[in-house]
């Protein structure tokens, strides 16, 4: 009877009722979208930097972590014992080094980063990220002074400011491992996207065959890159990892000044990007709870009014018997109904935007079209809008819960009401 009688007691006032429910259930929508948007994009930031540059593991050599040591190296023999011995993964060792880059007008500091061609795209997208040109590193035709080139490809504002594209020359100067000059020619086969603002001012890629011959280092690399058949494998796979190097540097000791390897997780790599995402987990939800909580006040203002409308009506039930708990168990009810109600409406409005017209994602492409940097990682100019079913349980639960809170001052005064007085 209290359900039946509160759920009558909501729609006395249809128009009141509906903006009530249009009000929270708006909250909802509004949440909702920013959930989507933030998840989408917290994870294009997360693919972003795994699948262009980072990979989920890397290996290195505690010197190379902290000052870039070019001689900081790993043995090519780790390399194909942890490929052997740890399944479910891909890995592509990777050379550093820095240089000076001339061409005819211009010269510039560079960082070299050297990748296997054929490895490298196993483990991320970095060759396939080009704005111009191709990602051919092999050997390319001698100069027209006849001189030996390898092919590079160069990031997207070095290519802009060194006003080189596809097809130019570069010349690279550094000091070899070995304490000589090293310097060749190059011709730029492509120019990369934005991948990583470092690499996109400064970088240089070229093949590790050409590097070696630039750099005269032939012991090892600096950097293995892993990725995992299965991310849910990561903190496992980490593990074994570790396991793996320590039995490797018992069997093939490392020199002491290039300190001991380590392996680092993406989180790791990247503190300023596994910080800011956990903050937005946070930020997320007391944004959602600051919208629904004002909406809520819209739907503490209805019940105020309905019960001052009905004062006289609770004094009569009270005069016939009605205990205070059942009065209060059927206001409580109306406020539900009203959130249940309210719930249902923005969850319905908002999964139909999400799966509708925010599919495809925002389109940003017209203002900005190679993205954005944010926490040093560039965001894809097109936003993806992503939203699990678990989100909008809790959403739902959000809006139900602070609605039912709101409802709590209004059902305190119910309780209050005096027959006599209320009859007068």
């Amino acid at each position: 009877m209290l359900v039946f009688m509160a759920w009558r007691n909501i729609w006395r006032n249809p128009v009141r009722s509906a903006l009530t429910v249009a009000a929270l259930g708006g909250s909802l929508v509004l949440l909702i979208l920013y959930l989507a948007l933030v998840n989408g994009m917290t994870r294009q930031m997360v693919e972003h930097a795994t699948d262009l540059s980072i990979g989920h593991l890397q290996v290195h050599r505690a010197a190379f972590v902290a000052d870039q040591d070019l001689y900081a190296t790993l043995p090519w023999a780790y390399m194909t014992r942890i490929e052997r011995d740890i399944p479910g993964i891909e890995v592509a060792p990777r050379l550093y080094a820095s240089a000076l880059a001339s061409t005819d007008h211009t010269s510039t500091g560079v960082l070299i980063k050297a990748v296997d061609p054929q490895r490298e795209p196993r483990v991320t997208r970095l060759l396939d990220a080009l704005r111009a040109g191709d990602a051919d590193l092999g050997p390319a035709p001698p100069s027209a002074a006849g001189l030996p080139r390898h092919n590079v490809v160069v990031g997207a504002q070095l290519a802009k400011n060194m006003n080189i594209g596809p097809g130019g020359e570069l010349v690279l100067v550094t000091q070899a491992a070995d304490g000589s000059i090293g310097n060749a020619l190059y011709r730029v086969a492509g120019v990369l996207k934005p991948v990583d603002p470092g690499f996109d001012r400064s970088g240089v890629l070229m093949s590790i065959d050409a590097f070696r011959e630039l750099m005269v280092l032939d012991d090892g690399f600096h950097e293995l890159s892993v990725r995992l058949d299965d991310v849910s494998r990561l903190p496992e796979v980490q593990a074994a990892l570790d396991t793996e190097l320590a039995t490797l540097t018992a069997q093939m000791p490392l020199d002491a000044l290039g300190g001991k390897a380590i392996v680092r997780n993406w989180r790791q790599i990247v503190p300023a990007l596994a910080d800011m995402l956990n903050m937005y987990e946070g930020v997320v939800w007391i944004f959602g709870l600051i919208v629904v909580a004002l909406a809520a006040l819209g739907m503490l203002n209805t019940m105020l009014m309905a019960i001052h409308e009905r004062t006289r009506e609770f004094g009569l039930l009270r005069a016939i018997g009605m205990n205070k708990g059942w009065l209060l168990l059927m206001v409580l009810i109306e406020s539900l109904f009203l959130a249940l109600v309210s719930a249902l409406a923005g969850s319905v409005v908002g999964l139909a935007l999400v799966k509708g017209p925010l599919k495809n994602g925002i389109d940003l492409s017209g203002n900005l079209p190679d993205g954005f940097d944010m926490a040093g990682v560039v965001i894809d100019p097109v936003l993806a809008v992503q939203f699990t079913p678990t989100q909008l349980v809790y959403a739902c639960l959000m809006v139900v819960g602070v609605t039912m809170v709101a409802a709590l001052l209004p059902s305190w005064r119910v309780v209050r009401v005096k027959p006599a007085e209320a009859m007068r």
